[in-house]
């Protein structure tokens, strides 16, 4: 049992690529959850190094530490009421001045803090590559070089990490375990100000951060604090055309100025190829077309290369079938197994790899810096409609899961602008409804099943963007919230933490195989197998009854039973169809013949429309109850949900009859 524990906050700027140095650091070791008294998630990990045990915390990406924005609060909050052990600041070194700006404040805090400066290569290429000992000289604390992508570089930080943390718990004084607060000279009106704060009986720090915050502070003040503040604030706005937020981030600005006179680096913005990119990627006129060309080409591949494992599964769960059907007596039992279990989980499991294709296609978009350009393209859109900037985020995240979409939404402090993403966001089609476009795409639109993919999930964007319009009409005008987005330089991805990526959505698809669907799945067969005598089943009754109410749509009493069954998980309705339409379990192909000969081509392409309007599934619906804080939003998304996707699965088969 190790002697000693410590725990080390990472911070860091967006982008800096601090999580995944974070996943480098903690491997699978990690956990999500919420800090006492906010809702944003801060993962966890620990790694054990010479005898230590390191708890590593990953605090979300901040530019400061005295805005009101989620984000600041949480990490702010962290560092007050829990301080760590020690402070691990990732910075980017090809844009080192814009990222110690962070650092200032937290050197200025006094807390004890290391530097890891993240892409170095870039800063090499970049022709800025800063010196790493004037650097640690200059500011009075380590600074070493990192990279999130690279196992060879963890140990050295670890090693002065482990130093560090020993000689401050041993009391020793040095240059590296010693963080006195850093004094940055500022204005002589703004050092009136906190010289005016600290007589008060508060600590130069917190004299600065709450002129810089204008009070919003973390840690309690006195009435007679306050008051001061308030006076000090209203003279230098005598004083100044600048806020004292302004005033002091210029001071901070000209420390780092000054700093880069010390250590020699010479600044070149970005490389050709950047700039060459950005000309593209961001055109007013070409941006948008390419993006919605790139959102096709993924669709498109994640159909047409998702096809050959898709095979293999299948055969393997065939292979499976036949083997217990060889093996096993004719009785109830192997029935359960064959079209219970091998039908139902076997029919959604071999739409596993087209799940991990898409997901993987979005995490390269997301590391190479494209998806940041993609929200700075599309926030004017959405400002159109009553969104924020910030909303693109949960909408993207929405293609995986609405139900970590809608709690992201709580970096969007606007409550209207909040509100409005959450409601929008079962629109986005999330990975559990794949496989049902994936088995429509393949019967109905076999040549164009790419396109068909593409098309039903851009039908899901326009729906959520004409209900944002309408829902911007109707919710009381709020004051817009500031969208500040950094732009991150074009990046290749890393291909551990894609893998890492790609793997927790497996995990969690196939957490959702072996749970809710199975359940579900021999739920579904128990209503089919039953009465055994020669009996319509509950499940064909229950079909057969509703099924006037989905005729005008085209379907017959097995989608009716497949849809009702998808209120549950939306991964269901694939299990279900393959149960209620399967000739033999062992064989998938029969599920689409026997939907091919039951349905027309029109009535496929409604279903398609029905998966993708109607209700959201029970845990989508369990959060928006817990982000709105009420039941009637999340009643409003059953009801419009339901109406909107009756509506347009009647248009889909009028209107496609006409042409399919």
């Amino acid at each position: 049992m190790n002697k000693f524990h410590f725990t080390i906050a990472l911070v860091g700027n967006p982008n800096c690529g601090k999580t995944s140095l974070f996943n480098l650091l903690t491997g699978a070791r990690q956990r999500t959850g919420n800090m006492a008294g906010v809702t944003v998630d801060v993962k966890q990990g620990e790694r054990e190094h010479k005898g230590l045990t390191l708890t590593f915390v990953d605090l979300p990406g901040i530019y400061s530490l005295s805005q009101n924005r989620v984000e600041e609060r949480v990490a702010r909050d962290y560092l007050l009421n829990t301080p760590p052990d020690f402070v691990l600041n990732v910075l980017d070194a090809s844009h080192l001045s814009r990222h110690l700006a962070l650092t200032t404040q937290l050197l200025e805090q006094g807390l004890s803090t290391m530097l890891a400066l993240n892409m170095m290569d870039e800063a090499a290429r970049l022709r800025c590559v800063p010196d790493i000992k004037q650097l640690s000289k200059q500011l009075g604390v380590p600074v070493l070089p990192s990279d999130g992508r690279k196992s060879a570089a963890i140990e050295p930080l670890l090693d002065q990490l482990a130093a560090s943390l020993l000689a401050n718990h041993q009391h020793q004084a040095s240059l590296i375990t010693t963080c006195s607060a850093l004094m940055i000279d500022y204005e002589p009106h703004v050092e009136q100000a906190i010289q005016q704060l600290t007589q008060k009986n508060i600590s130069r720090w917190q004299a600065v951060q709450s002129l810089e915050a204008a009070g919003d502070v973390g840690f309690p003040i006195s009435d007679v604090v306050r008051q001061t503040l308030s006076d000090q604030l209203t003279l230098l706005a005598q004083r100044h055309d600048e806020t004292a937020t302004e005033l002091i981030t210029a001071g901070r600005y000209g420390y780092i100025h000054g700093l880069f006179h010390e250590i020699d680096e010479t600044h070149i913005d970005i490389s050709r190829l950047d700039t060459w990119l950005d000309a593209i990627t961001l055109n007013r006129w070409l941006g948008l077309p390419l993006f919605f060309f790139a959102l096709w080409l993924i669709f498109e591949a994640t159909f047409t290369l998702g096809a050959y494992p898709a095979d293999w599964i299948d055969q393997t769960v065939g292979l499976i079938g036949e083997g217990v059907a060889h093996w096993l007596p004719d009785t109830l039992f192997r029935n359960v197994i064959t079209d219970g279990l091998l039908a139902g989980v076997g029919g959604v499991l071999v739409f596993l790899p087209n799940v991990v294709l898409l997901f993987l296609f979005i995490a390269i978009l997301e590391q190479s810096g494209y998806m940041a350009r993609a929200a700075f393209l599309t926030d004017r859109v959405m400002s159109k409609v009553g969104l924020h900037g910030k909303a693109f985020v949960p909408l993207v995240m929405g293609f995986g899961c609405n139900v970590p979409a809608i709690m992201a939404t709580r970096t969007i402090e606007e409550p209207r602008a909040r509100l409005i993403t959450i409601l929008i966001n079962p629109f986005m089609s999330c990975s559990a409804r794949l496989p049902v476009y994936v088995l429509l795409a393949g019967i109905f639109f076999a040549d164009n099943a790419g396109s068909a993919l593409f098309g039903i999930h851009m039908l899901g964007i326009m729906v959520a963007f004409v209900i944002a319009a309408l829902l911007s009409r109707w919710l009381p005008a709020q004051p817009n919230e500031i969208f500040i987005m950094e732009l991150p330089p074009w990046r290749w991805p890393s291909f551990r933490s894609l893998m890492m990526h790609v793997w927790d959505k497996v995990q969690d698809f196939l957490h959702k195989v072996g749970g809710v669907i199975l359940l579900g799945s021999m739920a579904v067969w128990v209503l089919q197998t039953f009465p055994m005598q020669d009996e319509m089943s509950f499940l064909e009754q229950l079909g057969r009854w509703m099924a006037p109410v989905f005729a005008p749509l085209g379907f017959q009493w097995q989608e009716t039973v497949a849809l009702l069954s998808g209120f549950l998980a939306k991964e269901v309705i694939a299990a279900t169809l393959a149960m209620v339409y399967q000739v033999n379990a062992e064989d998938m192909g029969g599920l689409q013949l026997a939907m091919q000969a039951g349905l027309a081509p029109a009535a496929g392409l409604a279903l398609m429309v029905f998966t993708l309007l109607y209700m959201p599934c029970l845990a989508t619906l369990a959060v928006i109850r817990r982000e709105t804080g009420s039941w009637r939003w999340a009643a409003l998304s059953i009801f419009s949900g339901l109406v909107l996707a009756w509506l347009g699965g009647w248009m889909a088969f009028n209107l496609g009859g006409l042409f399919l």
